[in-house]
């Protein structure tokens, strides 16, 4: 009770302060109006597509822009966006993108092929995502409607970087407009336009009359509001002051399932943990002493304390179980503190000799706990840890910067493999913030990218993860279920492995309850799909029944083998998906029902790529 006070009392401060047109309403008047909020753990750091790192500023991002293609809602599968159709050359050089004549900017001015170049080399200057485009040696424009990408090279994950959803489409002239910076301003086409971002507060956007999809956006406003402590969400949804929670926590989702006016809806997701090593500080650079840390965590012990059992522990590589590249590794089975010893004995560190910082975000109370945990634990090795708490954007810069021992952190929203892996442990890579660098995981990640049967790509990333994993520039922790949580009004929002907004389009305050991706089975066929029957696999997902999932609390058996995936060509022509979907996939939105998904990762990362 005291803590909806303080909420409430929180929103009437802000009224008092100058509240603005755009701040959330009340529930009726939401109603009447046509909008949604949405809560959020943090407030974004910017809102420009091609800079934006982190998870919170995707969230805003997302539904201000248009891709060329996007992500559907089968998690893996992409579907048209702003190209309509695409064609890919036998030899997987040439990818012919035909843009939807129907597309404007939020401006008013229409798409044009020259938008889509301009955006692309706007990415590749960026830095963040230049990789996503380093096979791209030429694109040319031959009409204002037409896109050719010609690559060097094949490069398996580039449909899948093409959907990401900030490799958005800008608009030149508004970018220009503002001397190259889009950080506070929207430069998009997507079925949202901004209409204003106080930092810290609210970010709200309206309908795009002008969206080129018939029929979308459902809704006319959103707000998204930042709300760090879970607590406080749960009671605004509770108490009806915020219509829809993307993020719910094991804990929260405890609190909220058994909720009369309160719907949860959960499907695996691509939330993974771990515990970072600086590998470039002694003795951090001794592989010995980095596998004594990862002997000596208990994986499970924090899944049980800080997660409540519900996540699904990583003992063998970082792409978890029911995504086609899943390694079915089993490295570090148990805690073993002999062995942990042993290690450290070998690489000259004695007892109480070592002593470390571990830095965590604020903002993240269960990577708190779990730093309070792996404190304790390497306690039990003789290894002295301090842990840091900073705020969010002083912890990401000390991350950016190298500067730090150890540090629990994660990310979410990775699709291919090549996600799951090239940009953090390629010694290249944009985001290897560890400073690992092996020369063999580097040949295996770029052999990855060349590779374009699957069967071939599994084994290459196999081999990679099985000496990532050993060699422990990362202790990896679990991967998490990806929950959302409703008011009953809510229906039409997908809820997604990647925790991708982008389907707030569909959305719509119509009592039609959340949607969860099909299942495990469909999912990763569906990957396939892009290049074969879709229509096979939407038959099988309806022949599927359901299933305990791999990452809803029922691991699938340790040291599985992954069943074998015929290769695939990566070309594919649709029609644009019609905005409803299958009853089937629908959740119950009655008071206290719900279904959870069945569903599977088989998709892109925190590349989709963002820390949380």
């Amino acid at each position: 009770m005291a803590i909806a006070f303080l909420f409430t009392s929180s929103l009437l401060l802000l009224a008092g302060c100058g509240r603005s047109e755009s701040a959330p309403r009340d529930a009726a008047a939401r109603r009447e109006a046509g909008e949604l909020v949405v809560a959020l753990q943090d407030d974004g750091k910017t809102l420009d597509p091609h800079k934006a790192a982190d998870a919170a500023s995707m969230h805003l991002i997302e539904n201000l822009y248009s891709t060329l293609l996007r992500y559907a809602p089968e998690y893996g599968e992409v579907e048209p966006d702003l190209a309509e159709r695409y064609e890919v050359s036998p030899d997987g050089l040439v990818y012919t993108f035909h843009l939807n004549r129907a597309a404007t900017f939020h401006s008013g001015r229409r798409v044009t092929s020259a938008d889509v170049k301009y955006s692309i080399e706007r990415i590749r200057e960026s830095e963040v995502r230049a990789a996503h485009f380093a096979a791209v040696k030429e694109i040319e424009t031959p009409d204002e409607h037409t896109v050719v990408l010609r690559l060097a090279e094949p490069f398996a994950p580039l449909l899948t970087y093409v959907a990401h959803p900030m490799n958005a489409i800008v608009d030149r002239d508004v970018v220009e407009a503002n001397d190259g910076s889009i950080d506070r301003v929207a430069a998009g086409s997507g079925p949202f336009k901004l209409v204003e971002w106080r930092k810290e507060q609210h970010l709200a956007m309206a309908r795009h009359e002008g969206y080129h999809v018939p029929g979308l956006p459902r809704l006319s406003r959103v707000v998204f509001l930042p709300m760090p402590d879970p607590t406080v969400r749960t009671i605004a949804l509770r108490n009806g002051e915020i219509d829809l929670i993307l993020d719910v926590t094991g804990r929260d989702e405890r609190v909220l399932r058994p909720a009369k006016n309160v719907s949860v809806a959960a499907v695996p997701g691509t939330f993974w943990e771990y515990v970072g090593i600086n590998t470039a500080r002694e003795p951090l650079n001794d592989v010995r002493v980095r596998q004594a840390i990862a002997w000596a965590i208990d994986r499970d012990a924090i899944n049980r304390v800080v997660k409540l059992g519900a996540a699904t522990v990583l003992d063998g590589g970082l792409i978890p179980p029911g995504h086609w590249a899943h390694a079915g590794l089993s490295i570090y089975p148990q805690r073993d503190l002999d062995k942990a010893r042993e290690l450290l004995t070998a690489a000259g560190v004695q007892p109480g000799e070592l002593k470390l910082i571990c830095k965590v975000g604020s903002a993240f109370p269960y990577q708190v706990a779990a730093g309070q945990m792996v404190k304790q634990q390497l306690r039990d090795v003789g290894i002295e840890v301090q842990l840091l708490a900073q705020e969010s954007g002083v912890f990401f810069e000390a991350l950016g910067k190298h500067d730090f021992d150890l540090t629990v952190v994660g990310w979410v929203g990775f699709v291919d493999p090549d996600e799951w892996t090239y940009e953090l442990f390629h010694s290249k890579g944009m985001w290897n913030q560890q400073s690992y660098n092996n020369a063999r995981v580097d040949a295996l990640l770029e052999e990855g990218r060349r590779t374009t049967d699957r069967a071939a790509r599994q084994r290459v990333y196999a081999e990679a993860q099985r000496i990532i994993t050993d060699e422990a520039p990362m202790v990896f922790l679990y991967a998490n279920d990806q929950a959302s949580a409703a008011l009953p009004a809510v229906g039409g929002f997908v809820v997604h492995p990647t925790a991708s907004t982008i389907f707030l389009r569909d959305a719509a305050l119509d009592g039609s309850g959340l949607i969860v991706t099909p299942a495990v089975e469909a999912a990763d066929l569906g990957r396939q799909g892009i290049q074969g029957d879709r229509a096979a696999v939407r038959r099988f997902a309806a022949t599927t029944g359901p299933r305990s999932s791999p990452w809803s609390g029922n691991p699938a058996p340790r040291g599985a083998s992954p069943a074998p995936r015929s290769p695939g060509r990566p070309s594919r022509n649709r029609p644009p998906r019609a905005p409803s979907r299958s009853a089937a996939l629908r959740t119950g939105l009655e008071a206290g029902r719900t279904r959870r998904g069945r569903a599977s990762i088989g998709r892109a990362g925190p590349d989709r790529g963002c820390r949380s």
